[in-house]
């Protein structure tokens, strides 16, 4: 879908005028439609822009704000008024309320074709939904399938204005619980919820001036974003930016992001993918989470991700196994133990103190853990090789 502020920045639609809720203007447009009835209530739906002369208000004005009381609460997306012998302007009461909403008002000049206006508005519509439908098959087949012809799709993203054959990396932002924190009814309204989500992150690229390719992959998006320079700085300013626009637009949705590495050939698109895939998993573990984590600055941490699965869990079970059994045979906590202990720097009070447990009893846990490990918590090396085996059993394993 098209957002407001997309029509408005049509070429044919300059003289369209933005009168009110221009805080709105990032409402999505799911279709467009003219309707001049007396009550225009119950033949539209949510995210349509509606237009209307006024000639079903039977030259009553100050119906109008019923109107726009009754689209805005069938969420709509917008309301464009063609100004003329029926309505010669919109009263400032329907502006206030539609300020107050968010909810966009656009005067158009009576001299201007609505059929013109409906066809440029539909056409865009359409030829948007192709040209996205378009690209998420492109990602698809770059980033899950083996690529038969690279230099096939080099020419098909030059199509759309996109040069890959620059070096890029892929993104993907992933939200926590996005279901529940839309609180969704049905298939159909998260659907849209998740079309709004999409919405913010390209809105912000354009304003970056950003050529990157989206698409909306189960609850995640994914991005192929242009890599400039000799870091990844530029994308993580650009991600920050989007993630400060869901703050301000979905308070309270957390949304972290993993950046896979550069990759130059379209070949190694699919192991950036797979890198942020890891990163994000990495993310997970962390109990103090930063929003952005990059495959370039994860340090030790992207030898653990090469290694292959079967070794990984032969290390957990020699290093962490142990721990394991005897919680299950004590009904004890162990690993949550150590877990927690090195989260807080080795700091036994700070430990203790989130354990709900005495000092005591900390100590004795401590020393407990040492005795089935048979490895010392006050030898680096020791402490090392413990909470890799955390990491690999927690994240690399799971």
């Amino acid at each position: 879908m098209i957002s407001c502020r997309e029509i408005i920045n049509l070429p044919s639609l300059t003289r369209l005028n933005t009168v009110a809720g221009k805080s709105g203007l990032d409402r999505l447009v799911r279709w467009v439609h003219f309707i001049d009835l007396p009550d225009v209530i119950p033949w539209v739906q949510g995210s349509e822009l509606l237009i209307i002369t006024g000639i079903g208000l039977n030259g009553d004005v100050h119906k109008l704000t019923d109107v726009v009381q009754g689209i805005i609460k069938k969420k709509l997306a917008g309301l464009i008024v063609n100004i003329g012998p029926y309505i010669k302007e919109v009263p400032g009461e329907v502006i206030s309320l539609a300020d107050q909403a968010g909810f966009p008002i656009f005067e158009l000049p009576w001299e201007v074709k609505l059929i013109e206006v409906t066809r440029e508005i539909c056409s865009h519509i359409v030829m948007k939904q192709k040209e996205e439908d378009s690209i998420k098959d492109f990602l698809e087949q770059l980033l899950f399938c083996p690529l038969a012809d690279p230099e096939a799709l080099n020419q098909r993203a030059a199509y759309y204005g996109y040069d890959l054959t620059r070096p890029h990396q892929v993104a993907i932002i992933s939200p926590t619980r996005l279901s529940e924190f839309s609180q969704a009814k049905d298939e159909k309204a998260l659907i849209a919820f998740k079309v709004r989500f999409e919405q913010i992150v390209r809105t912000i690229l354009n304003i970056q001036d950003r050529e990157s390719m989206t698409m909306l992959w189960g609850d995640d998006i994914v991005l192929l974003m242009p890599y400039e320079n000799v870091s990844t700085r530029r994308n993580i300013t650009i991600l920050t930016k989007i993630l400060d626009e869901f703050a301000a637009k979905l308070p309270g949705l957390v949304v972290a992001v993993g950046l896979g590495g550069r990759f130059e050939s379209l070949q190694a698109a699919r192991q950036s993918y797979l890198q942020a895939t890891k990163v994000l998993r990495f993310s997970e573990l962390k109990t103090a989470s930063r929003p952005i984590y990059a495959y370039e600055q994860m340090g030790i941490y992207k030898l653990l991700f090469e290694i292959e699965p079967d070794k990984l869990t032969m290390y957990y079970q020699e290093v962490i196994e142990s721990l394991n059994e005897y919680d299950y045979k004590y009904h004890m906590d162990m690993v949550a133990t150590l877990c927690v202990y090195f989260e807080e720097n080795c700091n036994a009070a700070k430990t203790a103190k989130r354990l709900f447990v005495h000092r005591n009893t900390l100590d004795n846990r401590l020393k407990k853990i040492e005795e089935i490990t048979g490895r010392s918590l006050n030898d680096p090396y020791d402490r090392l090789t413990l909470q890799l085996g955390l990491i690999v059993g927690k994240q690399l394993i799971s």
